[in-house]
């Protein structure tokens, strides 16, 4: 029985951090800003379950892309007022990127960069859009750059 659990555990132990679910305090799918349209938007961000970062079209009107910078997340902690830090590669210096649920499909990001001698805090209020609702043009950028979130 002991031989299982430990050849289970080394098992797990060796799945790739990309391949690994890493847990949130939000839903998997394309978050943008809460003033954009889910059917117009251009630029937003992905967490597919183990990744986040931006997935966006460049250039006047959004016409070039599309591009996407997103990491593993390799470990996240809750830290205070109810929002979940999320670490990158192993990296967690004086910088941070965090998110704190705010109800149904809504979110709040913050970013906190280091600037001179203090951290200088960015909060971006984020909606939750279903792959349905989205232009096909950010349908095709999702189904290439995070194919698990296109549902038809």
């Amino acid at each position: 029985m002991r031989g299982w659990i430990l050849a289970l555990a080394v098992m797990a132990s060796s799945v790739p951090a990309t391949a690994q679910t890493i847990a949130m305090p939000i839903d998997k799918g394309f978050w943008t800003s809460e003033t954009g349209k889910c059917a117009s938007v251009h630029h937003g961000y992905v967490f597919d379950g183990a990744r986040w970062g931006a997935l966006y079209y460049y250039g006047p009107g959004g016409n070039m892309g599309p591009s996407a910078e997103l990491e593993p997340i390799t470990q996240t902690r809750a830290v205070d007022g109810g929002f979940t830090q999320m670490q990158f590669g192993g990296y967690d210096g004086a910088g941070y990127f965090r998110l704190k649920p705010l109800g149904a499909d809504r979110a709040l990001y913050r970013v906190g960069a280091p600037f001179r001698e203090e951290i200088q805090i960015s909060d971006e209020p984020l909606i939750r859009c279903e792959f349905k609702a989205l232009s096909p043009k950010m349908q095709a950028a999702i189904r290439r750059h995070a194919p698990g979130l296109a549902v038809r």
